[in-house]
């Protein structure tokens, strides 16, 4: 990792699929608090107009080989227009003090933007050719464009977005992950690792991913991130079962933020401390720290993992 960096620059969009050139945004209907509108992802969404939350999906790009084949242009990292934003931000970056990460919306999550959850769980048994030809795009897509970027600046790290995970397990089986997933991921990262000189892999899901967790060691990737506390994914015994396989962020659960001074203190000494000693953990909420915790309770977080940090 880079030295100590007051900013974080992010390349490529970790939750949408690099489309170039992306969908056009376009209103398709208007409900007074929503409105139903396509994205630059090609999905359509009801979103409300006020406030933050979650977006209704409504239509994904790809619900056939059909619909794949008219949108798989997009996906071309040869175009050269597709760099022009990057080239003059590199070049602006190029020098300073950032800590700089690759973003890949990854080998679930882009093939889910594609197709929906619940669409995406039938693919894989109804139509698996069609999924492994989108995953070698996948590979092909994202190998091009590190080979484009990657000489104009060095990064120090890949984050992987997935969020293939749920309360209790995984949205899909550890047999699809070596199936349609495994290859794929050993491609690329062994690519970044030769090519490019990357070494850490960092993967973000919510919910319990334990299950998968061999598998994706195996694929390369060597830290862990946001360690969902509601979902029972304590750090302790994920650092006691995989040790130095794996490195750790996140793991405070959010909800305590919301108590007193002395439940958020709970929370962290039960096993910031410990974590600290092991090493190759940065302790951090579990998740986008909700609407109701107050200010000040998060300035309290703040001050006494600083504290920690001093005198682990």
């Amino acid at each position: 990792m880079a030295a100590p960096a007051s900013l974080t620059s992010t390349f490529g969009s970790v939750t949408k699929s690099p489309f170039y050139p992306p969908f056009e945004t376009e209103v398709l209907a208007d409900a007074g608090e929503t409105s139903a509108r396509r994205e630059p992802d090609g999905i359509i969404k009801r979103i409300r107009k006020h406030g933050v939350s979650m977006p209704q999906f409504l239509k994904f790009p790809v619900e056939s080989r059909k619909d794949w084949e008219e949108i798989k242009w997009r996906l071309d990292p040869n175009v050269e227009e597709r760099y022009e934003a990057f080239r003059k931000e590199a070049k602006w970056l190029r020098g300073r003090d950032h800590v700089l990460r690759f973003g890949v919306c990854g080998a679930y999550g882009h093939p889910r933007n594609l197709f929906g959850e619940e669409n995406l769980a039938y693919i894989y048994y109804d139509d698996p050719k069609l999924l492994h030809e989108i995953m070698e795009n996948w590979v092909e897509l994202y190998i091009g464009i590190t080979d484009h970027i990657c000489p104009l600046l060095d990064f120090d790290y890949v984050f992987m977005w997935e969020d293939k995970a749920y309360k209790t397990g995984p949205l899909i089986s550890p047999r699809l992950v070596r199936d349609f997933m495994l290859p794929y991921y050993k491609q690329l990262i062994q690519h970044l690792r030769s090519r490019h000189g990357i070494d850490i892999f960092l993967l973000d899901t919510d919910g319990n991913p334990e299950v998968l967790l061999p598998i994706f060691i195996e694929a390369g990737i060597n830290v862990l991130i946001p360690l969902e506390i509601a979902a029972g994914t304590e750090p302790l015994p994920i650092r006691e079962k995989y040790g130095e396989q794996l490195a750790l962020m996140g793991g405070i659960d959010k909800r305590a933020l919301t108590g007193d001074k002395e439940t958020i203190k709970r929370e962290v000494m039960r096993k910031v401390p410990a974590m600290l000693e092991s090493g190759g953990y940065i302790p951090g909420v579990d998740h986008a720290v909700p609407h109701d915790v107050p200010f000040e309770n998060y300035c309290y977080l703040v001050e006494l993992l600083r504290e920690l940090g001093k005198n682990p």
